[in-house]
């Protein structure tokens, strides 16, 4: 009896158990949306519902979400549970126990079921994790395991070079045959059927170097997508405190995966076909034309590939320097472009051009060289193919001439088949090239890869349903550097529901303290407590649905303002776009905009003021209404009409059980608090009733001016 019948039912069982099932083994190991879809799209789409490719994609499911291979059975043993089930007409299940009764408990997409026992046709395997390794996830190890997953693809292609290259031959046999048969006899009717042969080979040589290429785009598309989902969502984990401070580095070395797909496809049939079939070509000449015909290309053969890898070392430290002097260039690009303004009002143009200018001439002078080095090894592997070709016809006229162990078309098929011999020679330079690149981008991209992550050492991040929004800070310590030290907590409680303002003089650690509250960076000692949890062992995408950052600094993404609007945000209606955005007067922009909502925003979102860039940014906030906000500095860029609406909205929209923590300057913003925390790099120096704390506050400021006018006294005196 087949498995299934329907090709959607094993959709949704599979859907189920990578989206929805609570199990453990599953809930921890969670698909993400794009991984998923490329599963159905190659294992799914349009496959054949026989149990074996239906066991098949169970099985590659199973490598995706890190299961050991399944060992499928038709019996049931207690000791195996938890086990896959799958029953004929009744899909998947998972065989949770066997009950004190006698009956199987299964989980599945329609819930809890008993049976009692199960059909003969049933498969089961048991569910087991595959041993993790202590090797931390590298570049490479991605870009080998996404490699591996195009083996079918790169088959196809050695298939069809092999039989390209054995169609080669016949160019060589044809040249052979005319000479010693075809000329010597008047065989008309042999010509005939010899060029027909041979053009049949040609036609079809050619329809499989169209195949390959068509199989190499596909694999290549597919590797390409992979490589670039996976690099950006390594890059996207990257915790804040942890980021390259080059924005333009950063990105030519996330950009650097391209080199290492050319490579690998390149090479991939370089060495598995192209190079080892030279061996091949050498050794139908030895047969053609005895040992001594195979050993003059042999010797070049050698002599080409010395030449060759002498060049090596130096292509590839030239190719490294150019890689890092062309990053450094996008680096430079990308920062004075940011800060073009700043660049002119300074009159620093000429200080960014030569640094430019020198960049530039140091990437030409290491492209130069490599072209230099690479064509020097072209050159030599063409010097020595000729030397070869004429070594080869003049010792086989020798032989032909003076014996029978070479004919004259033995001669012209040989003269021809050198050339296969040292013709991959002549590519290794170019892959050399290749090799370099992708070289220097594995080790950039491993460094990316080693950067410390959200929820570092935490396999499985929780996810609780609820978090109470309070705070519990026991000797947090964070430092910019290894001198700087930003940020020093002994102790710190923050209630659900509390107001909090936390003040301080420039660089006392205020952006910062809100960063590590909101978990974009970890301290480097101590534990933060989020209801009870510690915040790095919560899951990004929980800590971001609780909590409302507001950073000092807003800039806006590339996009409509409803996109800006409803970043991160899932299930937000226009309705409520608009409710929030009268509410902090956005709506005026919206109004005033040709496009509304759908108003092109640049990256930055520099063509809206500081002013309007913090309206959008606390308009998002409100529209989220999360338990916690955090807030730095929201009405830093409006004026007082402005502001004096937002502190109104923010007074009525923050409810009493949630939690506010406001860095600010203004003290109009401080009607919104009951508590102020008073920070400096060396930790709090006061904290308090918000009454008694601005008493200090005075207090100390009219002490301060005491000894100052008591100074100036004594002075004049």
């Amino acid at each position: 009896m087949q498995l299934y019948n329907d090709n959607e039912k094993l959709k949704k069982d599979i859907y189920w158990l990578t989206h929805e099932c609570s199990l453990p083994l599953f809930s921890g190991s969670r698909l993400s949306m794009y991984t998923y879809l490329d599963f159905e799209k190659n294992f799914l789409q349009d496959m054949e519902l026989d149990d074996k490719t239906i066991l098949l994609s169970y099985e590659k499911l199973f490598e995706l979400i890190g299961l050991k291979k399944p060992n499928w059975t038709t019996e049931i043993f207690e000791e195996n549970l938890p086990c896959i089930a799958i029953m004929p007409n009744e899909g998947l299940s998972i065989v949770l126990e066997k009950t004190t009764g006698g009956t199987w408990r299964c989980a599945s997409a329609k819930g809890t079921r008993y049976y009692s026992s199960f059909d003969d046709s049933t498969q089961f395997c048991e569910l087991r994790e595959e041993r993790v390794g202590r090797v931390r996830n590298s570049a490479y190890e991605m870009f080998r395991s996404v490699a591996l997953r195009q083996k079918r693809h790169i088959f196809y292609a050695v298939m069809a070079t092999l039989t390209i290259n054995i169609l080669a031959l016949s160019t060589s046999f044809f040249s052979m045959q005319v000479y010693d048969r075809v000329i010597p006899t008047h065989g008309t009717s042999t010509l005939i059927a010899l060029t027909v042969g041979v053009a049949i080979a040609i036609i079809l040589e050619m329809i499989l170097k169209i195949s390959r290429s068509a199989i190499l785009d596909e694999a290549t598309t597919s590797m390409d997508r992979s490589y670039s989902h996976n690099i950006f969502d390594r890059f996207l984990k990257i915790r804040s405190d942890a980021l390259p401070n080059s924005i333009g580095t950063l990105s030519g070395q996330l950009q650097g995966y391209t080199s290492v797909r050319i490579f690998i496809a390149t090479a991939a049939l370089y060495f598995i076909i192209d190079f080892p079939f030279t061996l091949f070509f050498l050794s139908v000449i030895i047969m053609l034309g005895g040992f001594e015909m195979g050993l003059i290309p042999f010797v070049f053969f050698l002599s080409s590939l010395t030449a060759a890898l002498f060049f090596k070392n130096k292509i590839e430290v030239l190719t490294e320097q150019s890689v890092a002097a062309s990053n450094k260039k996008l680096g430079l690009l990308v920062e004075n472009v940011e800060n073009s303004v700043v660049v002119k009002a300074s009159g620093a143009g000429y200080s960014m051009q030569n640094k430019w200018n020198t960049l530039t001439e140091d990437a030409i002078s290491d492209d130069i060289s490599i072209r230099h080095y690479s064509e020097l090894a072209v050159y030599t592997a063409a010097l020595l193919q000729q030397f070869s070709y004429i070594c080869l016809v003049a010792w086989g006229a020798y032989l032909a001439s003076t014996t029978d162990q070479l004919t004259m078309g033995g001669l012209i098929a040989i003269s021809i088949l050198s050339s296969r011999v040292l013709s991959p020679i002549a590519a290794l330079p170019n892959i050399f090239i290749q090799w370099g690149r992708a070289k220097i981008s594995i080790k950039d991209l491993n460094n990316i890869y080693m950067l410390p992550q959200e929820n570092e050492g935490i396999s499985k991040p929780l996810t609780p349903d609820l978090i109470e929004p309070k705070y519990n800070l026991k000797d947090v310590k964070f430092a910019y550097g290894e001198s700087r030290q930003a940020l020093n907590i002994p102790n710190l409680n923050i209630a659900a529901g509390e107001k909090v303002a936390i003040l301080g003089m420039i660089g006392s650690g205020k952006t910062t303290m809100l960063k590590v509250l909101s978990g974009l960076y970890a301290s480097q000692e101590g534990h933060v407590i989020l209801g009870g949890i510690d915040i790095q062992h919560i899951s990004r995408h929980k800590l971001s649905s609780i909590i409302g950052y507001l950073p000092q600094s807003t800039k806006l993404i590339s996009g409509t303002l409803r996109d800006n609007l409803t970043l991160g945000l899932v299930g937000v209606s226009d309705s409520q776009i608009l409710e929030a955005s009268e509410k902090t007067g956005l709506n005026i922009l919206i109004n005033s905009a040709p496009k509304g909502l759908d108003e092109i925003i640049p990256e930055g979102g520099n063509s809206l003021s500081g002013g309007q860039k913090q309206l959008v940014a606390i308009t998002r906030v409100l529209t989220a209404n999360p338990k916690i906000w955090l807030l730095d500095e929201p009405t830093a860029n409006m004026d007082d009409f402005t502001e004096n609406k937002i502190i109104r909205i923010l007074n009525a929209q923050i409810t009493k059980d949630q939690t506010l923590i406001l860095v600010t300057h203004k003290p109009a913003l401080l009607g919104l608090v009951d508590r102020i925390i008073v920070l400096t790099p060396q930790g709090i120096i006061m904290d308090g009733p918000k009454k008694l704390v601005l008493e200090k506050l005075a207090n100390n400021q009219k002490n301060r001016n005491t000894v100052q006018d008591s100074t100036q006294n004594e002075g004049k005196q």
